[in-house]
């Protein structure tokens, strides 16, 4: 069965003995208990693990450097992390601070070789403390511009700054994972793979025997949410290996 919102709700409701629906806009009662917890069990899946593999922005613009990248402009700090976003609900869900990458690759009019400097995250108070002074000091002079060697978060969390202040364009690469929207209509699936579709189910079951005050029931469900979740995020964000180990020589004597 696809993991649409409308299958998904009839599914629970059919587990619970009550009636299915046919569009979920005509839900009431109970019906549409069951339709928002769907939804709550879903954003719960999506916080419950930083920067799932399946919310990685949907067009990957190199592997090695990151999947998504701002080009920097001479004399210019400051950059929204998402180009276009308007508020905190349409920026990046997350954003990977330890991985910004710093290259000429692909800037129009460089050729190679490119420069190409991982950026070090640096907290605006270590930055404040060893650098602002000399660099806001000299920003009107594009003399003292430069490759810029590291990289700030904004207190916001919705920017980031370089430092020091480039002085040429620069593509900045980052790994980035978007934000999912409610499930709104029938036909909208949740983002993850198919089978993963009875933790979301098991993780709304939690919150109907909730309502339903069926402690027994609920806390079940909330087991089978927690195992199911853990196998989840093994499977999907599971680490790479630090290390390859080689047994060629085990056999030798």
């Amino acid at each position: 069965m696809a993991k649409t919102y409308l299958s998904m709700t009839n599914e629970l409701l059919v587990e619970i003995n009550e009636p299915e629906v046919t569009t979920v806009s005509g839900a009431l009662g109970i019906q549409k208990f069951v339709s928002n917890c769907v939804n709550r069990a879903y954003f719960d899946i999506v916080d419950a693990v930083d920067e799932w593999s399946w919310l990685k922005t949907a067009a990957p613009q190199n592997d090695y450097y990151g999947n998504t990248f701002i080009e920097t402009v001479a004399g210019q700090r400051w950059y929204l992390l998402k180009a276009g976003s308007t508020d905190v609900d349409t920026d990046y869900d997350s954003v990977n601070w330890d991985d910004f990458t710093l290259t000429t690759e692909g800037v129009s009019g460089k050729s190679s070789p490119h420069t190409i400097n991982k950026l070090a995250f640096t907290t605006l108070s270590a930055w404040r403390a060893n650098y602002a002074q000399g660099e806001e000091t000299n920003k009107a002079n594009s003399q003292s511009y430069s490759t810029p060697l590291r990289v700030l978060r904004s207190s916001d969390g919705r920017r980031f700054g370089l430092s020091p202040i480039p002085d040429d364009v620069y593509r900045i690469y980052f790994f980035a994972y978007n934000r999912p929207t409610e499930l709104v209509n029938d036909t909208d699936k949740v983002l993850f793979p198919e089978q993963y579709k009875p933790v979301l189910l098991a993780r709304a079951r939690y919150y109907i025997y909730q309502f339903k005050d069926n402690i027994a029931q609920s806390q079940l469900a909330l087991d089978e949410y927690k195992k199911g979740l853990q196998n989840m995020a093994d499977q999907l964000n599971s680490p790479q290996p630090e290390y390859m180990s080689d047994v060629r020589f085990t056999y030798l004597y």
